[in-house]
C-alpha cells in the first residue's frame, strides 16, 4: 500500500524490501507530471484523422495549383485549332484577321486619304516571311484608285501577332469605296503548303463638294421662292390701292 500526501514539505521512505511495511512518501506538489498533450480530433490515438487534404490545426487549406494556360507544355500543336471569330486560317499555319478602313477627306477634292490595317499570326513553329497587297476602288464602278503593293511582313517569330498597315490616296468625292488586301505567304512551311488569302473591306468617305454643292442649290431655291413671294405680295399690294 502507498499513500501521498501533499503540501508537507518533507519526505521519508521506508526500505521497499520489509514486506507488510508501510511506505510514505511526502512531496511539495512541485514534481507533479503533465499529461502529454495528444493532436486535436485524434480521440486519444495519436494519429490526426481526416486523411489526405485535412486541414492541419491552425493552419490554412492548400491552394490547388494553377491549369495550365492554353498551349502550355501538354496543349495541341502549333498550327492546329479552329480560327477564332473574324480570322481566317492559311492551312493552320497563318491566321489572318480582318481588314479594317478609316476614311479621312482633304480640301482637294479629288484628295482623300483611307488608312488600312490587319493582323496575322504565326501559329507554326518557325519564322515566316510574308509580304501584304493593298487596293482601293471605286464603290460602284470597278475603278482602281490606288495601290500598295509589297508590304513586307518579316520575320514573324512562332506565336507573334503582327498589326500590318498602309495609306491609300485619291478617295476623292467616290462616299463609298471598296479596300483589300491581299497576303501571300511563303509557298510552304514545315512542310505544310501555303496559298494566298484576301481580305476586304468598304469605307465611307465624306463627299464634302457633293454636300456642299447640295446645300448652295438649297439656299439658292430658297432665295428664289422668297423673292418670288416677296414680288408677288408687292404686285397684290399696288393692285389694292389702285
Amino acid at each position: 500500500m502507498a499513500l501521498a500526501v501533499g503540501s508537507l514539505g518533507v519526505g521519508s521512505a521506508a526500505s521497499a524490501d520489509d514486506s507488510g511495511t508501510l511506505s510514505v512518501t511526502i512531496t511539495d506538489g512541485s514534481a507533479t507530471p503533465t499529461p502529454a498533450p495528444t493532436a486535436a480530433g485524434d480521440g486519444g490515438s495519436g494519429s490526426p484523422t481526416g486523411g489526405a487534404g485535412a486541414v492541419p490545426s491552425g493552419g490554412s487549406r492548400p491552394l490547388p495549383a494553377p491549369a495550365p494556360a492554353p498551349g502550355a507544355g501538354g496543349g495541341a500543336p502549333a498550327g492546329g485549332g479552329t480560327a477564332p471569330t473574324g480570322e481566317v486560317s492559311i492551312a493552320g499555319m497563318l491566321y489572318v484577321g480582318g481588314l479594317n478602313a478609316a476614311a479621312t477627306p482633304a480640301v482637294d477634292p479629288a484628295g482623300g486619304v483611307v488608312d488600312v490595317w490587319f493582323t496575322v499570326r504565326n501559329a507554326s513553329s518557325s519564322p515566316i516571311d510574308a509580304t501584304a497587297d493593298f487596293s482601293m476602288d471605286t464603290g460602284i464602278f470597278p475603278q482602281r484608285l490606288d495601290t500598295v503593293d509589297d508590304v513586307a511582313v518579316p520575320a514573324l517569330q512562332p506565336g507573334e501577332t503582327r498589326v500590318v498597315a498602309a495609306r491609300l490616296k485619291h478617295g476623292g468625292q467616290w462616299t463609298l469605296l471598296s479596300t483589300h488586301v491581299t497576303l501571300t505567304p511563303p509557298e510552304s512551311v514545315d512542310g505544310v503548303a501555303l496559298t494566298p488569302v484576301t481580305r476586304d473591306a468598304l469605307a465611307l468617305m465624306f463627299p464634302w463638294v457633293l454636300i456642299s454643292l447640295a446645300v448652295l442649290v438649297a439656299v439658292a431655291l430658297t432665295l428664289v421662292q422668297v423673292i418670288r413671294v416677296g414680288l408677288r405680295r408687292a404686285a397684290t399690294a399696288t393692285v389694292v390701292t389702285t
